[in-house]
């Protein structure tokens, strides 16, 4: 029995190696699992970490399409301005279109006043000719008349003797 000891014992150690085999294979196996679990965690964080960058690079094109709306409001708020400066300058030109206009209406009447100022002062100048021929006639008469008078005065003794005599409504020779 020996020899069937000895070929048992040999077939128990050859089973003993298989099953050892057996058990490294498989441990080989768990291990090669656990790589593959490590691989499929290694690979979850990857996509996890690729998820939030872009989420992240989702969040930056929000912010930058945000920044956008901002910059189209700012045009469309500038455009306004400019419409607004626009119409400003156009109402600021009416308003010196009315301006030349009423100045040039001032002119036409200064024009008229100036004109009628004109006329007002020939006016005075001819009453102003007529009072002093009048003046000048007045003078001419008060000269004669003062000749006159300086005449009579002169020779108020020559005639006062025939005043005296006179009859009324006689001639001084007829005395």
């Amino acid at each position: 029995m020996s020899a069937a000891v000895a070929l048992v014992a040999a077939l128990v150690a050859e089973v003993a190696a298989s099953l050892a085999f057996v058990v490294a294979v498989d441990a080989e196996l768990a291990a090669l699992v656990a790589e593959v679990l490590a691989s499929d965690a290694f690979v979850v964080a990857v996509v996890a970490e690729l998820a939030a960058a872009v989420a992240d690079d989702a969040a930056l094109v929000a912010e930058v399409l945000a920044s956008l709306a901002l910059v189209v409001a700012v045009v469309a708020e500038l455009a306004a301005l400019v419409a607004d400066d626009a119409a400003f300058v156009s109402e600021v030109e009416a308003l010196d279109a009315d301006v030349e206009a009423s100045l040039a209406f001032v002119e036409a009447v200064e024009a008229d006043e100036a004109e009628a100022v004109a006329e007002l002062a020939l006016a005075v100048a001819d009453v102003a000719a007529f009072v002093s021929d009048v003046a000048a006639a007045v003078a001419l008469a008060a000269a004669a008349v003062a000749d006159v008078v300086a005449e009579a005065a002169s020779t108020i003794k020559d005639h006062f003797p025939l005043s005296v005599l006179v009859v009324k409504g006689s001639d001084p020779l007829d005395v």
